[in-house]
């Protein structure tokens, strides 16, 4: 304990020291761009590279924990982990549920100069954030065992997973104002939670090393330098709006539930949330089947391949949250066309960004795999078997995320929360049920294949059936009133 001390204390005067070096950064407010005017390739550049920078790192938490666990701890350390990793999924989707929400509601009020309404979603959801905080965190100090075990966890499993979750349930009531990243961005600020999550990262990885390497506490050490990183990103978010410098200002009186503002904070978030809480019961349920199946080997396979997805998914997570600023905004200044060639641009993007990754993948799989583990030649021979079919699902799954934020951005509502949980729950969960029990653990892996596919193509189907079928409509009235 007293050595924990002195390094907490040390840790103090350094960042003291480095106090003018932080302040500068955030000294000027960033450049404001016009969502009406500005060309869209222009605009995506400025939002979407901060926001799919700010969702790896955010999710970089849990990928360097897991190299870190793997190179420190071993195979078993990953699997626990991987167990926890659905109820990181599960709490970030409340912050997705608040954040997203009201973040799209501010760019589509600020779209239809509305600063006032605007504030008003902002002091709405602070408080509808500081509430489900606080029940959230008492029922994970209450229940966090309780739930491991549900997962499957049992003897040094469920100790060394138990011993990870207690503390990163302790840093719930800071990583919540996480959510505060997707209303900057709907202002019209990009660049500070950029600059916000590489400060945490560069922390997050520097105490990974001392906690674990020098000091060896294992999955301990990860989690208290996860809590103390992501503490960080959530204090330099809320002191952005506590010294005034940003758009949309915090209005104290404001901070209360009002419904006529919550319910549509929450209709529009629910798309994100359900597919975030979606994806935490798929990997839930994953886990389980691969436990019966292959024991915890299987586990940390699945949490090596997913600590390489990731990158994948947060950059879809990314590039989708990223424009919606611009498809709400345009979308409430009624310029359709434009709202519809970002989607177009940003679809080209993403099947970009996964074609270079499973090339990547194609070419360099031990060296990959070996970040996570190599001192292991059974799970590093099974995690290359497969993620030689896990990669097929990733361009599938990609479109279907940006899709999904699209029809959020515009606020259909319930098409967004059909898309969020139709592949992760309604697809993925009987498909892999049915293929595990006739090819074993072959079969999870094409279930993900399967329910990724099937669900891309329905959801660009949508996209036809009720954006391209609006644009015209639109622009068959413009030509009317014309002429």
């Amino acid at each position: 304990m007293r050595n924990l001390k002195t390094i907490f204390h040390k840790l103090f005067l350094f960042l003291k020291d480095k106090k003018q070096v932080f302040v500068s950064l955030f000294r000027k407010n960033d450049k404001a761009y016009s969502l009406k005017e500005d060309s869209i390739l222009k605009l995506l550049i400025v939002f979407v590279g901060p926001a799919v920078l700010g969702m790896l790192v955010n999710i970089l938490y849990n990928v360097v924990d897991r190299i870190f666990v793997g190179q420190f701890v071993g195979a078993e350390g990953i699997s626990a982990v991987t167990l926890v990793f659905p109820i990181n999924f599960f709490q970030f989707g409340f912050v997705l549920l608040f954040g997203s929400g009201a973040g799209v509601l501010i760019a589509k009020y600020l779209g239809e100069n509305r600063l006032d309404k605007a504030e008003e979603v902002f002091g709405t959801m602070l408080a509808g954030l500081l509430i489900v905080m606080v029940l959230f965190t008492t029922a994970g100090l209450f229940f966090y065992k309780d739930l491991l075990v549900v997962f499957g966890a049992q003897g040094s499993l469920l100790s060394l997973s138990s011993d990870y979750l207690f503390i990163i349930v302790m840093g719930f009531p800071l990583s919540f104002f996480i959510a505060l990243e997707f209303t900057s961005r709907a202002e019209g600020n990009p660049h500070l939670p950029a600059k916000l999550v590489l400060i945490s990262s560069l922390i997050n990885v520097s105490l990974d090393y001392v906690f674990m390497k020098i000091f060896g506490l294992g999955v301990q050490g990860a989690a208290l330098a996860t809590v103390i990183a992501q503490g960080t990103n959530a204090v330099l978010l809320l002191n952005y709006y506590f010294n005034g410098k940003s758009l949309v200002k915090l209005v104290w009186k404001q901070i209360k539930l009002k419904k006529e503002i919550i319910l549509p904070i929450l209709a529009v978030g629910l798309a994100p949330f359900v597919m975030d809480i979606a994806v935490s019961f798929q990997n839930a349920f994953a886990n389980h089947l691969l436990l019966e199946s292959g024991g915890s080997d299987a586990v940390a396979v699945m949490g090596i391949i997913f600590g390489i997805n990731v990158f994948f998914m947060m950059t879809a997570l990314g590039t989708g949250d990223g424009m919606q600023p611009i498809i709400s905004y345009n979308y409430g200044a009624k310029q359709y066309a434009r709202a519809l060639t970002t989607l177009k641009y940003v679809l080209v993007f993403v099947l970009l960004a996964a074609f270079l990754g499973i090339t990547a993948i194609a070419i360099f799989p031990e060296s990959i795999i070996g970040v996570f583990i190599d001192d292991n030649v059974e799970i590093v021979s099974l995690t290359k078997s497969a993620l030689e079919i896990f990669v097929i699902s990733i361009p599938f799954f990609m479109i279907q995320v940006v899709v999904t934020r699209y029809f959020q951005a515009i606020q259909k509502n319930t098409v967004a929360t059909f898309l969020a949980i139709f592949r992760p729950v309604l697809l993925f969960i009987p498909i892999a049920y049915l293929l595990n029990n006739s090819y074993g653990l072959v079969g999870v892996w094409i279930a993900f294949v399967v329910s990724d596919s099937l669900a891309a193509i329905i959801s660009l189907l949508l996209v036809k059936k009720y954006s391209i079928k609006k644009l015209k409509i639109a622009n068959s009235n413009e030509q009317f009133i014309t002429e």
